[in-house]
Formats: C-alpha cells, sequence, structure tokens
C-alpha cells in the first residue's frame, strides 16, 4: 500500500517560534535571487483573482527552487475593510510539496513569512541601490510592511540615525513611532506632511493602499534617494515613475500585470530597467552614480516566500512543532 500522506500544519505561533533570524532570512531571500539568476528558479508570474473589483485580490504564487529543493505554492489575500466583518485585511496559507513525489509535507500559516521577506526584499534592494552608509530613511505608511521593512533595515544598516513617518492617521505614526524608538539606534519623527518621510532621504519605503489619488509627488524625490515602493503602484504619482534613472525589478511580469491594472497610462521603460537579479548576481550595478534616483520595485515572487517557508518547515520538523494529520 502507497505510504500514508501525513502533511505538518503550522500555526502561525508555531511559524513565530521556528523562524530564523532576520540576518538569516535576509540571506535566504539574497541566496534565492542569486538562485533564479542562475535558472534554478521556476516562478511564473501571480495568478489573480478580484472578487470585489481591483480593490481586493487573491494571488495564487507557486514556485520551484531548485538548488534549495523547496517546491511550494502561496495563496495570499487582501480584503481592505475586513475590520467591520472582524477579519484581518490580510491572509495567507503556504502549501509545500516534497519534490521528489510532489504530495504535500506541510500547510503553514503565511503572513509571518509575508511580512519577513518582504522586508527582507526592501532591504536587500537598499543594500543593493542605497548610497552606502544611509542615515535618513522615510516610511510612508507605518503598518505591518513598513514595520518590518525598517526591522529588515536596522539589521543591515546600523548607520541609520534618523525615521521619519507618514501615515493617513497621526495616531498610528505616533503609536509606530512609540513602539520602535527603542529597536534601534535612531529617532522617530512621526510627521503631517508626505513631503517631510521623501525630501532629502537616502531610503523611502512605501506600504500604502491602492488609492484614487497617489501621495507621492515627484517634485519631492531628492537626487541619490533610492524609494522602495511595496505598494508597487500605489504611493507615487506619474511623474515620478518618470523622473527615476534606474527602475530595479524583481519579476517583470508582475510589475507589467500591475501597471495594465492600475496605472494603464504608463508603460514600463526597459532602457531605464535592470533585474534585482542581475544586481544580486552581480552582473550589474544597482546605480551607476551617487545621484541616481533609483525606483526598485519589490513585487512578491513565490519562489522567496517557498524558500523562507522551506526553511521553517525544516526547523519545525527539527523541533517537533505543529501537528501531523492525514490527509490519505
Amino acid at each position: 500500500m502507497p505510504a500514508a500522506i501525513r502533511p505538518l500544519l503550522l500555526s502561525a505561533a508555531d511559524v513565530a517560534r521556528c523562524a530564523p533570524p532576520l540576518a538569516d532570512v535576509i540571506r535566504v531571500v539574497e541566496d534565492t535571487y542569486r538562485r533564479d539568476a542562475a535558472g534554478e528558479v521556476e516562478v511564473p508570474a501571480k495568478v489573480a483573482l478580484h472578487p470585489h473589483g481591483p480593490s481586493s485580490f487573491l494571488h495564487a504564487m507557486p514556485a520551484w527552487v531548485a538548488g534549495q529543493q523547496a517546491l511550494g505554492m502561496k495563496w495570499v489575500s487582501f480584503f481592505p475593510g475586513n475590520a467591520r466583518h472582524g477579519a484581518p485585511d490580510s491572509s495567507a496559507l503556504i502549501v509545500l510539496n516534497d519534490p521528489v513525489t510532489g504530495v504535500p509535507v506541510a500547510i503553514m500559516e503565511g503572513m509571518w513569512i509575508t511580512y519577513a521577506r518582504t522586508g527582507a526584499c526592501a532591504a536587500l534592494a537598499a543594500r543593493y541601490c542605497a548610497n552606502p552608509a544611509p542615515r535618513r530613511v522615510g516610511l510612508v505608511g507605518c503598518g505591518g510592511l513598513g514595520e518590518w521593512s525598517l526591522r529588515c533595515l536596522a539589521a543591515l544598516f546600523p548607520s541609520i540615525a534618523e525615521v521619519f513617518v507618514a501615515s493617513q492617521r497621526p495616531a498610528s505614526r505616533a503609536d509606530f513611532c512609540a513602539r520602535m524608538a527603542g529597536r534601534g539606534p535612531w529617532t522617530l519623527t512621526p510627521v503631517d506632511e508626505i513631503r517631510q518621510a521623501v525630501q532629502d532621504m537616502d531610503i523611502v519605503v512605501s506600504s500604502v493602499p491602492k488609492l484614487q489619488t497617489h501621495p507621492i509627488a515627484a517634485e519631492w524625490w531628492s537626487p541619490g534617494t533610492v524609494l522602495i515602493p511595496l505598494d508597487i503602484t500605489g504611493s507615487w504619482d506619474d511623474a515620478t515613475y518618470g523622473r527615476a534613472d534606474r527602475v530595479v525589478c524583481d519579476h517583470r511580469d508582475n510589475l507589467a500585470r500591475a501597471f495594465e491594472r492600475y496605472r494603464p497610462g504608463l508603460a514600463i521603460d526597459d532602457a531605464r530597467g535592470i533585474g534585482m537579479q542581475d544586481i544580486v548576481s552581480g552582473r550589474a550595478p544597482g546605480r551607476a552614480a551617487a545621484t541616481d534616483r533609483v525606483m526598485a520595485f519589490m513585487t512578491g515572487i513565490g519562489s522567496i516566500d517557498v524558500a523562507l517557508a522551506w526553511d521553517i518547515y525544516r526547523r519545525a520538523d527539527k523541533q517537533n512543532r505543529g501537528q501531523r494529520f492525514d490527509l490519505a
């Protein structure tokens, strides 16, 4: 008879307990980019559903990372306004499959991994595209992605001294600054105007919802600043994209689909474009000059989620965490 299929079920608490330190998370992400550049990764564009129009989505994100023997898929949702139903705006599951047989070996909560890998991708974009020893960071949006980005940036850049935080609500940015004040050798300043978190920064990370208006204006973008829009198309106005000297991206098809849906008046300019994988592997520099304005789109690719999920799964299996259940 065939062997029983008994996947490991990992809750959010299990994932957090088994997760590696942030420095190791960043190393896994960096290694996955390098393997992608070497042709060891199969990661198609996201398969997207929009049951309530463009304001919500579900994404299927399958991936295979051969050198890490990491196979699986993330299924992630974003439904803004879920608070009125008593549910979180975002949720995710990750299913891991045995790379030899294809049978499922784990089902795990996916939001810890989503936040951690997104913050790690932002930090790596800054490592390769920002000028050395950045001191001033601006956050436009201070939810989960803002927090994880700052945590990962801190893991790479002890030079960060000032953080300026803009958000829609004064209370949210004040709470964020109070909560993060002791997590690094910096001063955190909540600002009322978004310009104050963009102008004269070394690094700007945006993570705002999809809005009818785009709050970052091109004229605020100072020479030498790397802009990392984790919201992809949500924060910046059309002129900002035109002002970029270099456009970095980790998955062109993901970016093209986001442009088609949310910014149909803009076209991707391949003449200024460079792949994050090429930068990490040393094939291309992150910037050509200290004064370059670099826009770095970290679109969220399933290979990184799956690679990090396998690292956590292996740790959980060794630690006997989680719960096995009979699938067949």
